[in-house]
């Protein structure tokens, strides 16, 4: 019998080892592209495949200056690329570009907007914020996502993404509450009969210093705006939570990812002060996705590459501490400086790529954005 067992467990053991480790993530992120034509667009993927990417994270919304892709019959100037009477539909691309990417071995994620889905919405369901400069509280183009009706209208346009044969969804880093948002009439309200007490900005700060251009030089929050952050953070999981959930009634076997700035593996209290984000939110998605913009990081902290490529690795270890595994966590690498539009040199972004691989080799790298260049060095 006990020879019998051991056989059992050795024969266990080796089909345990001899499973073949999963691929880690290795995706292209677009903003944009020039194709004319699905034809043109299938070739970009089958480019995106020789270089080792296995997701294509495809921008599946429009907002007010967004580029409209050129291989698009656009009926309307912002929306959604996929089929839904809850927002206007520029053009229904995402049907046939997940049947391009799925033919070529690609799995596709749709990147999704949250709060600026604000299309042809009334202004009662917008959100309003409160100008430090001018002492006042002012209309804000974004969804007020303590009204309900705002959260249910949001459920049903992902639903309708979620229809698609898809793999995953990535949420927009619009998702999020910061630091003087929130001063809409329903946050008011709730505010009001959670805590007793009126919702009023000037209660959330007791020092102000402000730059001749009006930003902020110099803020010290108070007691309160720390209990407003996190009611703030705790709504956020419940509409994550209802988000999550109806997608993946549609598809068990979606994947859902939510974009965070890199304040949030490096220094988690800005990152709850400025957009109401934290462990505990990341932890009800499937994937983290790290927005480790190496240029950005370099010109926000005036600091070398070589500096911000170590936070980059500081802020993967944390971010694996957080998710539990370095599957779940995907590190963002910019390809492009934002202020100018200058491509970052290939050997920057490998260098950084190189960097996220030294502690998990598991953790996936996204190219951020999608360009026709050599990143052949992401693979593994």
């Amino acid at each position: 019998m006990r020879i019998f067992l051991f056989v059992i467990l050795l024969l266990i053991s080796v089909n345990t080892f001899a499973q073949p480790a999963s691929t880690p993530i290795r995706a292209a992120q677009v903003f944009y592209s020039d194709a004319k034509n699905y034809k043109e667009f299938e070739r970009e993927v089958v480019r995106m495949k020789n270089l080792g990417v296995n997701i294509l994270i495809f921008r599946v919304f429009g907002n007010e200056g967004d580029r409209i892709y050129k291989f698009a019959n656009a009926q309307s100037e912002v929306g959604v690329y996929f089929k839904t009477a809850h927002s206007p539909v520029i053009d229904d691309l995402l049907g046939n570009v997940t049947k391009i990417a799925h033919k070529h071995g690609i799995k596709i994620f749709a990147w999704m907007t949250t709060r600026h889905a604000t299309y042809g919405v009334g202004e009662d369901t917008l959100d309003s914020s409160y100008s430090l400069s001018d002492q006042e509280y002012k209309a804000l183009p974004k969804l007020d996502l303590f009204d309900e009706k705002v959260v249910w209208e949001l459920q049903q346009l992902y639903v309708d993404l979620a229809e698609y044969p898809i793999d995953g969804i990535l949420l927009q880093d619009d998702f999020a509450m910061r630091h003087m948002e929130a001063f809409g009439t329903e946050a008011r309200v709730k505010y009001l009969s959670e805590f007793d007490k009126d919702l009023e900005a000037k209660n959330m700060y007791t020092e102000l210093e402000l730059k001749d251009n009006g930003r902020v030089k110099r803020i010290v929050y108070s007691e309160e705006f720390w209990r407003f952050q996190n009611w703030k953070n705790k709504r956020l999981i419940v509409v994550a939570d209802e988000l999550v959930k109806v997608v993946k009634k549609v598809n068990p076997q979606l994947k859902v990812a939510l974009n965070v700035g890199y304040e949030l593996f490096n220094k988690p209290k800005n990152a709850l002060a400025w957009y109401a984000h934290d462990d505990r939110l990341v932890k009800k998605f499937d994937y983290v996705a790290v927005m480790a913009y190496q240029d950005q990081m370099m010109k926000e902290l005036d600091i070398s590459l070589d500096k911000a490529s170590t936070l980059i690795k500081s802020n993967t270890i944390n971010a694996v501490g957080v998710m539990g595994s370095p599957e779940r966590v995907i590190i963002k690498i910019q390809t492009k400086e934002w202020d100018t539009g200058k491509d970052i040199p290939l050997k920057d972004i490998r260098f950084v790529s190189q960097k996220v691989k030294t502690p998990f080799s598991e953790v996936g790298i996204a190219v951020v954005p999608w360009e026709n260049r050599n990143y052949n060095f992401i693979r593994n």
